[in-house]
Protein backbone atom coordinates (compact mmCIF):
# COMPACT_ATOMS: atom_id res chain seq x y z
CA UNK A 1 0.00 0.00 0.00
CA UNK A 2 3.03 1.94 0.66
CA UNK A 3 4.09 2.06 -3.11
CA UNK A 4 0.47 3.05 -4.24
CA UNK A 5 0.75 6.59 -1.83
CA UNK A 6 3.55 7.75 -3.13
CA UNK A 7 3.32 6.65 -6.97
CA UNK A 8 -0.35 8.85 -6.38
CA UNK A 9 2.05 11.70 -5.00
CA UNK A 10 4.42 11.60 -7.61
CA UNK A 11 2.01 11.70 -10.62
CA UNK A 12 0.42 15.54 -9.18
CA UNK A 13 4.03 16.86 -9.19
CA UNK A 14 3.52 16.99 -13.28
CA UNK A 15 4.35 20.36 -13.94
CA UNK A 16 1.44 22.42 -15.49
CA UNK A 17 2.22 25.97 -17.74
CA UNK A 18 0.55 28.46 -20.22
CA UNK A 19 2.44 29.02 -23.02
CA UNK A 20 1.67 31.33 -26.22
CA UNK A 21 2.85 30.79 -30.04
CA UNK A 22 2.72 32.61 -33.12
CA UNK A 23 0.48 30.81 -35.75
CA UNK A 24 2.61 31.38 -39.14
CA UNK A 25 0.87 31.12 -42.35
CA UNK A 26 -2.46 30.14 -40.23
CA UNK A 27 -5.05 28.20 -42.65
CA UNK A 28 -2.99 26.67 -44.90
CA UNK A 29 -1.11 23.60 -45.12
CA UNK A 30 2.25 25.71 -44.31
CA UNK A 31 0.65 26.07 -41.12
CA UNK A 32 3.16 25.81 -38.08
CA UNK A 33 3.61 27.43 -34.71
CA UNK A 34 6.36 29.22 -33.47
CA UNK A 35 6.41 29.12 -29.34
CA UNK A 36 7.11 32.77 -27.93
CA UNK A 37 7.09 31.58 -24.15
CA UNK A 38 6.24 29.01 -21.58
CA UNK A 39 4.81 29.59 -17.90
CA UNK A 40 5.11 27.60 -15.42
CA UNK A 41 1.50 27.78 -13.24
CA UNK A 42 0.08 26.41 -9.94
CA UNK A 43 -2.66 24.04 -9.63
CA UNK A 44 -4.97 24.72 -7.27
CA UNK A 45 -6.02 20.72 -6.33
CA UNK A 46 -9.51 22.04 -4.60
CA UNK A 47 -10.76 24.52 -7.81
CA UNK A 48 -8.70 22.95 -10.38
CA UNK A 49 -11.08 24.57 -13.58
CA UNK A 50 -9.87 27.67 -12.20
CA UNK A 51 -6.55 27.88 -15.00
CA UNK A 52 -8.34 26.87 -17.93
CA UNK A 53 -10.50 29.88 -17.32
CA UNK A 54 -7.54 32.02 -16.89
CA UNK A 55 -5.75 31.05 -19.87
CA UNK A 56 -7.50 33.36 -22.22
CA UNK A 57 -6.98 36.29 -19.95
CA UNK A 58 -3.59 35.55 -19.37
CA UNK A 59 -3.39 35.13 -23.49
CA UNK A 60 -4.50 38.28 -23.61
CA UNK A 61 -2.75 40.17 -21.01
CA UNK A 62 0.69 38.63 -22.29
CA UNK A 63 -0.28 40.02 -26.07
CA UNK A 64 -1.17 43.63 -24.74
CA UNK A 65 1.67 43.73 -22.41
CA UNK A 66 4.64 42.01 -25.24
CA UNK A 67 3.80 44.47 -27.74
CA UNK A 68 2.84 41.72 -30.02
CA UNK A 69 1.68 42.02 -34.10
CA UNK A 70 -0.75 41.45 -35.88
CA UNK A 71 -2.08 37.88 -36.12
CA UNK A 72 -3.18 34.72 -34.96
CA UNK A 73 -1.55 33.34 -31.80
CA UNK A 74 -2.07 29.94 -29.97
CA UNK A 75 -2.39 29.51 -25.99
CA UNK A 76 -2.31 26.54 -24.30
CA UNK A 77 -2.72 24.82 -20.60
CA UNK A 78 -0.55 21.81 -20.72
CA UNK A 79 1.26 19.94 -18.93
CA UNK A 80 5.26 20.05 -19.34
CA UNK A 81 7.64 17.38 -20.79
CA UNK A 82 10.87 17.06 -18.55
CA UNK A 83 12.89 19.48 -20.90
CA UNK A 84 10.26 22.05 -19.89
CA UNK A 85 8.63 21.57 -22.74
CA UNK A 86 4.75 22.15 -23.90
CA UNK A 87 3.73 18.27 -23.15
CA UNK A 88 -0.11 17.58 -23.04
CA UNK A 89 -2.45 20.18 -23.98
CA UNK A 90 -5.52 20.32 -21.03
CA UNK A 91 -7.22 23.21 -22.90
CA UNK A 92 -6.22 25.80 -25.85
CA UNK A 93 -7.58 29.04 -27.19
CA UNK A 94 -6.69 30.66 -31.04
CA UNK A 95 -6.58 34.48 -29.96
CA UNK A 96 -6.71 36.70 -33.27
CA UNK A 97 -4.89 39.75 -32.68
CA UNK A 98 -5.07 43.37 -34.02
CA UNK A 99 -1.82 44.58 -32.69
CA UNK A 100 -3.69 46.71 -29.69
CA UNK A 101 -7.03 44.19 -28.94
CA UNK A 102 -8.66 40.88 -30.22
CA UNK A 103 -10.68 40.49 -33.32
CA UNK A 104 -13.64 37.70 -33.76
CA UNK A 105 -15.00 36.81 -36.30
CA UNK A 106 -18.76 38.00 -37.07
CA UNK A 107 -21.61 35.77 -37.29
CA UNK A 108 -22.92 37.10 -40.30
CA UNK A 109 -21.46 39.10 -43.02
CA UNK A 110 -22.25 42.41 -42.67
CA UNK A 111 -19.95 45.00 -45.37
CA UNK A 112 -17.40 42.26 -46.37
CA UNK A 113 -14.69 43.17 -43.69
CA UNK A 114 -15.69 39.80 -41.87
CA UNK A 115 -14.11 41.20 -38.71
CA UNK A 116 -15.48 42.92 -35.79
CA UNK A 117 -13.98 44.39 -32.49
CA UNK A 118 -14.21 42.15 -29.55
Amino acid sequence: METEGRWVYQQGKVPHAFSLCRVLDAGTFEQSYDLLGVVRVTVDRRFPERLPAALRPWAVATLTSGGYGFGRYYASYSTLDEDGEPDRAIADEYVDWSGTETLAPTSQPSDGAGVERA
